[in-house]
């Protein structure tokens, strides 16, 4: 019978290896919010509710009404998805030394969503 030519080390590196890309994807889909928006990210009483909290808790970072500071300016950003702002929101961001904490602890999905219609309403901001 002829010998491998991997040494038991390597063959057990090679075993350990198959199993960390499923524990990336499931952590990862643990990680993401999978919540379904509500009907109307437009209804104006969904975007006051979402102004009121960003400027209660969000404007340190990103100004009042989203015009930007220690955070990034959130006006007139067409290339922000609603389920984008929402799971950042909910899972918090790290970019560089940059760091954005998750609410998704302190704040309800339907809390999220107001957050994240109050967002949206600002692509067309003046």
């Amino acid at each position: 019978m002829k010998k491998s030519n991997i040494s038991k080390g390597a063959a057990s590196m090679i075993s350990l290896r198959w199993p960390y890309p499923a524990a990336a994807f499931l952590l990862m889909c643990a990680t993401t919010a999978l919540a379904e928006p509500p009907a109307d990210l437009s209804d104006p009483a969904r975007v006051a509710a979402g102004q009121k909290r960003f400027n209660q808790a969000c404007f340190y970072c990103h100004g009042q009404d989203g015009v930007g500071g220690k955070g990034a300016p959130l006006r007139n950003r067409l290339d922000l998805e609603p389920q984008f702002i929402f799971d950042t929101i909910s899972n918090g961001r790290i970019r560089g030394s940059s760091v954005m904490p998750k609410w998704k602890n302190g704040l309800s999905e339907d809390q999220i969503w107001e957050l994240t219609a109050f967002i949206v309403s600002l692509r067309e901001a003046k």
